[in-house]
C-alpha cells in the first residue's frame, strides 16, 4: 500500500497529524507531494513515539526534487519520475 497526499495550504497537517495516523496504521510507504518547495518527501518505517499525535511516527523522511526517481516499496523494480508528479509550470 502507497498513500500519497498532494500538499500546499495542508502541509503541516499532513506531515505531522496524517503522517502519524498513516504510521499508525501501519503504512510503510507514505508520500507528501509538496507543492511549496516542488519536493516529494518519501516518509517510511513505521514506529511507536509516545510525543506524535497518534502515538506513532516515520522514522525516515527523504526529500527528493524534480531530478530524481522514486521506487515505491510495494512495486519493488518500479521507479517514478518525481518530475512527472508535479504539474507543469505554466500550464
Amino acid at each position: 500500500m502507497l498513500a500519497v497526499e498532494v500538499a500546499e495550504s495542508s502541509l503541516r497537517v499532513d506531515r505531522l497529524h496524517k503522517g502519524s495516523l498513516y504510521a499508525r496504521a501501519g503504512l510503510a510507504d507514505y508520500w507528501v507531494l509538496n507543492l511549496v518547495a516542488r519536493v516529494l518527501e518519501v516518509y517510511r518505517e513505521p514506529i511507536a513515539d509516545a510525543a506524535s499525535p497518534f502515538g506513532w511516527r516515520y522514522a525516515r523522511r527523504e526529500a527528493l526534487d524534480v531530478t530524481a526517481q522514486v521506487m515505491p516499496l510495494a512495486a519493488p523494480g518500479s521507479t517514478i519520475s518525481v518530475s512527472r508528479l508535479f504539474p507543469r509550470l505554466g500550464a
